[in-house]
């Protein structure tokens, strides 16, 4: 297999090397796993994954490690930019879920 560039896992920087050329692109780290214990209601960074495989392997180990009693991991994807130009606020995407 021939593969035409790297990750840093750290800091989510993907080397592009293609005929001699080296080109970095920082991918947006859209998978953040989260953790809670169970009395309180509020959650807590845990760490930032650009891809999804890597996210629940994370929370798998942890929950394996079993560093704290009583505490839960979560997975939250980021799917859309509020920044982003091509936002279109007149489109209802949850106009057929269900209310709250």
């Amino acid at each position: 297999m021939v593969r035409s560039g790297t990750m840093n896992l750290q800091n989510g920087t993907w080397v592009n090397i293609k005929k001699g050329k080296i080109k970095m692109e920082n991918k947006l780290k859209r998978y953040v796993v989260m953790s809670k214990f169970n009395h309180s209601d509020s959650y807590m960074l845990e760490k930032q994954f650009v891809n999804r495989s890597s996210a629940d392997k994370y929370a798998e180990l942890m929950e394996e490690a079993k560093e704290y009693d009583n505490i839960e991991y979560f997975l939250f994807e980021q799917s859309h930019s509020y920044t982003d130009t091509g936002y279109d606020e007149d489109v209802d995407e949850y106009e057929d879920s269900i209310p709250f």
